[in-house]
């Protein structure tokens, strides 16, 4: 088979978007050139991989297996492309990096400054994410590393801890907990919380001390996002925990953080994300050290 490597851009933004339009603006090419590569590639593959309507456009049998050996060619390519643009200096180059917008801001603002500011010539490519979405970028080759609030059994992902971190009470000033200097966790089972879904990490860890705890917290209001959570505390409308990583933020909004007793013993880490197949480029691997040293400190 004679495959290129824009048929398998065009096929993946086709398989992701389900659009022809869509896949077009993706890949930076015109509609007839997707159905045009799409097409091409079919021909090589010796089968269709799309069924065409008016309206839509339907992945056929085996266009699912096609795209996740498309996805792992293009991860290697990208990952290649970035070593080798700063392979011999560090004075071009482009970094990736994912995590979760509360994580860049609270954990990765400094390290990321610092480093730009050493290496100005290294475009830094930032990416917010969920902790899924993190990972997929990682494996896909989108990014060269990501912080998630999980660690990852894959064979594909390596990953390691690299900062520990504990929960805090978050609540307006004239809450009666702000006059606390330290409260239990039976304490804030008292009150009304806000907090994110199941679906997020943050709240997994929270609901994992709980079950440790045999506490049950009652959750008023579930969000998606941390900003929104920490918008309904300063609303008045409960109370919620985070973070360390993310008291800074919540004081800025004028919310008071409150130690919580005993919370060493629950603590909530990070991990670092990356590729096995990849070796680090040297743009990659300064960072990484930068990030590292500078969380370090913190801890």
């Amino acid at each position: 088979m004679n495959i290129t490597l824009k048929q398998l851009r065009v096929f993946c933004a086709l398989y992701e978007l389900r659009s022809f339009t869509a896949a077009a603006r993706a890949a930076f090419v015109t509609q007839s050139a997707v159905s045009k590569l799409c097409a091409e590639l079919e021909s090589e593959v010796g089968q269709p991989l799309f069924e065409r309507s008016t309206r839509s456009v339907t992945p056929c049998e085996g266009a699912a297996d096609f795209y996740t050996y498309a996805q792992q060619i293009l991860s290697t390519v990208r990952a290649a492309e970035r070593s080798m643009s700063s392979l011999r200096s560090l004075e071009r180059g482009i970094v990736g990096v994912a995590a979760s917008p509360m994580v860049m801001y609270g954990l990765l603002g400094d390290p990321l400054a610092s480093y730009h500011r050493n290496y100005p010539g290294i475009k830094l490519d930032l990416y917010e994410l969920s902790t899924d979405e993190t990972i997929t970028y990682v494996r896909h080759g989108k990014v060269d590393m990501g912080i998630a609030s999980l660690e990852v059994k894959d064979a594909e992902l390596a990953t390691r801890p690299i900062f520990r971190d504990f929960m805090y009470a978050v609540c307006t000033s004239d809450h009666p907990l702000a006059q606390e200097e330290k409260v239990s966790w039976s304490e804030l089972a008292k009150y009304d919380h806000i907090g994110l879904h199941s679906a997020y990490n943050v709240r997994r860890s929270l609901d994992r001390i709980c079950e440790q705890l045999h506490l049950d917290i009652h959750f008023k209001i579930e969000a998606s996002m941390v900003t929104s959570v920490l918008g309904m505390v300063r609303s008045g409308l409960g109370i919620t925990v985070v973070p360390g990583y993310i008291c800074d933020f919540a004081r800025h909004l004028g919310l008071v953080v409150v130690e919580i007793r005993g919370a060493q013993k629950y603590p909530v880490e990070l991990w670092l994300v990356q590729r096995t197949a990849t070796r680090p480029s040297l743009a990659a691997s300064a960072l990484l050290e930068c990030v590292e040293q500078q969380l370090e400190k913190r801890q």
